[in-house]
């Protein structure tokens, strides 16, 4: 890695971070007063920063921002960061479905347990808990039943804890990653490195 790598892509990160958080805070603090509505705001930005250095309307600017993008895009790192994003939205998703589950399959058992804690004890509280009902299931079967429901009931309750924030945090992080996969796909599309003839 050269001098002028490094500059091209501390100039990147910079310029990046100069716009998106700006005019995120903003669009939330002015236009958007629910935090759903900040979703959309990367991609806007990201697709209008795209056509403009497609268009090549950003000068020296756009070239650094051209050779960034597709270094990025075309390396072996891209892999890794779609994997990881693949990743970080299979546990987003698989909490928010956890968080649902507590407050609905095993709402009962989340009540109990509420309540014990509310009391201070948790003396003779297992009695009062009805479990996953996985008694006649094979062996892995029943086990993963049992984690799903271990799970359930305290993603729940610590959701209940914090106000629902934990299922709010989650949702915004699930759509980002969403957000950040289809950024990536346009940039793929958009910026090809050119074939030597």
């Amino acid at each position: 890695m050269d001098l002028r790598d490094i500059r091209e892509k501390m100039v990147f990160v910079g310029v990046t971070a100069a716009v998106f958080i700006p005019l995120r805070l903003l669009i939330s603090e002015f236009l958007v007063e629910h935090w759903l509505g900040n979703l959309g705001i990367a991609t806007l930005i990201s697709v209008g920063l795209a056509v403009l250095i497609k268009k090549e309307k950003l000068g020296r600017l756009g070239r650094i921002f051209r050779n960034q993008i597709t270094k990025t895009m075309w390396s072996r790192s891209a892999r890794a960061i779609v994997v990881l994003m693949v990743v970080f939205m299979a546990y987003f998703g698989t909490t928010i479905i956890l968080i649902d589950r507590g407050n609905t399959v095993y709402f009962d058992d989340k009540q109990v347990l509420l309540e014990s804690m509310s009391e201070g004890g948790f003396d003779g509280t297992v009695a009062h808990l009805r479990g996953p009902g996985a008694q006649d299931e094979a062996f892995g079967i029943k086990q993963v039943r049992y984690m799903e429901y271990v799970f359930s009931i305290s993603y729940a309750v610590l959701n209940d804890t914090m106000g629902g924030w934990l299922v709010n945090l989650h949702l915004i992080m699930f759509m980002e990653q969403i957000e950040v996969l289809l950024l990536l796909w346009m940039f793929r599309r958009f910026f090809r490195p050119a074939i030597p003839n």
